[in-house]
């Protein structure tokens, strides 16, 4: 094994005795007359995942041999065959002391919104994951929660896809502009700024989202991610181009967020770009399976009709984000219900559900 191989894998496994024993001999070798015809290790030496040895000590955790490596010079923005650099990877993992030590380090810190290929930074890995005090540490030094991957999601769309409710509130908490485009009273032609940070699909006057961070927690039944979203001022009937949020919570089941979206205030005579109504979607699917949500979207019609306030059925009592189903009914399924053979055409939501697989 040559020297810069024994570097990496010593930096992965933490043994900061050989780290510290060839980083000596770097610092010896490139001192001295004639030091530029010697061939040492190299400490930025990568391996076929493009990892250094500060990549292998972030992502395991070895702050000891982060901080040696770094006192020699390693590069803290260097990516990997992906662009991950070591800040991403320790963001990744929720080493939170060493995103510190990276973000500090002097006299050249880590780029707190340095991008992967897929256009992701420290901080979408971060709330995507729930790590909230590697995420407070990412936007206390710079990170742009703004920023935007390939799929044109923020670090707080990905916070309510999965379901992360403390980081979602830190975002919205620490950048409330966040939710700027997405209140009621943003039905108003947004400024030139907020377009272009936006993800509008047809055109800003008609106030049409390719997808919003409530459609994501909606679709994924996170329900106290949703009232946080709702609380801080997101509109309820925000549409997409697959319908409001209760078109994807009723499409993929999500009992609970239905009860809290109706409550809300929700238009439950919303249509998708293809005018269907969240009732119209589900008559696609069989009876016994959407049973709980049918009767959700109907009494809420009944008690509308009557005057009085509506009455969320099976209502979760342990404040659980997770779907709970009673034993005496079918339960409702966590992904897009299933159609019978001779089912003609798949909507664009049940589509979507079938293609993504759920974490």
């Amino acid at each position: 094994m040559g020297k810069d191989q024994e570097l990496l894998e010593a930096a992965r496994i933490g043994n900061i005795a050989v780290v510290g024993k060839i980083l000596e001999q770097i610092s010896k070798r490139n001192s001295g007359p004639f030091s530029s015809f010697r061939r040492s290790p190299c400490i930025n030496s990568q391996d076929v995942n493009g990892y250094t040895p500060l990549h292998h000590a972030c992502l395991n955790g070895h702050g000891n041999i982060v901080r040696l490596l770094l006192a020699h010079n390693a590069a803290p923005d260097m990516p990997d065959i992906r662009g991950s650099t070591p800040l991403y990877l320790a963001a990744w993992a929720g080493h939170d002391e060493i995103v510190k030590q990276l973000l500090l380090h002097t006299p050249k810190a880590a780029n707190p919104n340095a991008q992967t290929i897929d256009n992701e930074t420290a901080l979408h890995c971060a709330a995507q994951h729930g790590h909230n005090t590697v995420l407070a540490i990412l936007l206390a030094y710079g990170a742009d929660p703004t920023v935007r991957n390939n799929s044109f999601q923020t670090a707080l769309d990905l916070a309510a896809q999965f379901g992360r409710l403390q980081a979602v509130q830190t975002l919205i908490r620490t950048h409330p502009e966040l939710l700027a485009p997405y209140r009621s009273s943003g039905s108003k032609t947004p400024t030139t700024s907020t377009i272009e940070s936006t993800p509008y699909t047809i055109s800003p006057s008609t106030h049409l989202f390719t997808h919003t961070c409530l459609h994501l927690a909606s679709r994924n039944g996170h329900k106290k991610v949703v009232e946080a979203l709702l609380a801080a001022g997101v509109d309820v009937n925000i549409m997409t181009n697959s319908g409001t949020a209760l078109h994807e919570a009723a499409l993929c089941g999500k009992k609970a967020v239905v009860n809290v979206l109706l409550q809300a205030g929700v238009n439950p005579n919303a249509t998708d770009g293809s005018g269907h109504t969240a009732l119209d979607l589900l008559k696609d699917y069989p009876p016994h399976v959407t049973y709980e949500i049918v009767c959700a979207i109907k009494d809420f019609y009944k008690d509308a009709s009557n005057g009085t306030h509506f009455k969320p059925i099976n209502e979760l009592s342990d404040g659980d984000d997770h779907e709970r189903s009673d034993s005496s009914i079918s339960p409702v399924p966590n992904i897009a219900f299933e159609r019978g053979q001779n089912d003609a055409k798949v909507s664009a939501i049940a589509h979507k559900e079938f293609l993504m697989p759920k974490t």
